[in-house]
């Protein structure tokens, strides 16, 4: 009897850990992960080419803390939209037209489960390459250390999971990977049009700006700025916990835009592959 419980024991662990959404997290992580490695073309478009991009576009900003950390803030919103927004819808849509997401869905992982982990490592691949980028910034363009990272996190990763629901909503729309440059395009421009992304601030009429800055990208861009340089666009210095409170607006209309964005796909998304 003993023996035999024995025996037993390890097949039952490893039923139990399957069945835990963290461990089904894990393994989709680590297939997104070798499936991104196997394909190297994947690979330099979604990895290496936008980080690299992205050290050329901040490289003449150094010295001077305020444009140069406004620069390295836009170049990041530039990889959230192209590196998740635009590189997820190809990913969701290439996933769900080789059967793979419905394949998934016949086993034990839950839908929500399934779309998490398969977003999991472009994810993942963005925050590192905006931490490569901040460090660049601070060692090889001499700008100030952030005064409170805490902040930035939380704009990296509400960031990226807004990018990454929008994504899953308009790879419904979009019949292949291939297709996803002409679907994307559109909130792509709209997304990049927020002072502070894509144009600088006090480009546009001030208006203009103020309402342009709800699109998620605006909030986004604010918090990585107060959190990075610890003071107002205005230039007025914040303590630590002022910089929280300088963050409290950027950090709700994230958080709306990130409720819209999963219930528009949670309505949305499709799981069966598109035809013709």
């Amino acid at each position: 009897m003993s023996e035999t419980t024995t025996t037993q024991t390890p097949t039952t662990t490893t039923t139990d850990r399957a069945a835990r959404p963290l461990w089904q997290m894990l393994a989709l992580l680590r297939m997104e992960l070798l499936a991104l490695r196997r394909n190297w073309t994947a690979t330099a478009l979604s990895v290496v080419t936008p980080l690299l991009i992205g050290i050329l576009l901040t490289s003449g900003y150094g010295g001077d803390a305020v444009p140069g950390v406004r620069r390295v803030v836009s170049v990041t919103s530039l990889l959230v939209v192209f590196v998740v927004h635009h590189h997820l819808t190809t990913v969701y849509a290439s996933r769900r037209q080789e059967l793979v997401l419905k394949r998934l869905r016949a086993g034990l992982p839950s839908d929500r489960t399934i779309l998490l982990g398969t977003a999991s490592s472009t994810v993942l691949t963005f925050l590192v390459q905006a931490i490569v980028l901040t460090l660049y910034g601070m060692w090889g363009l001499g700008l100030p250390t952030p005064a409170n990272p805490l902040v930035m996190l939380v704009a990296l990763l509400l960031g990226a999971a807004v990018m990454a629901a929008f994504s899953a909503v308009l790879s419904a729309v979009t019949r292949t990977s291939e297709a996803a440059m002409l679907t994307t395009l559109p909130s792509m421009v709209i997304f990049l049009a927020t002072p502070g992304a894509l144009l600088p601030l006090g480009a546009l009429p001030e208006s203009l700006e103020r309402v342009l800055w709800f699109l998620p990208t605006g909030p986004f861009t604010e918090m990585l700025r107060v959190g990075w340089l610890g003071s107002t666009d205005g230039g007025r210095a914040l303590s630590f916990g002022g910089t929280f409170v300088e963050a409290l607006p950027s950090l709700a209309v994230l958080l709306g835009w990130l409720v819209v964005s999963l219930l528009l796909a949670r309505r949305y998304f499709r799981w069966e592959p598109r035809h013709g």
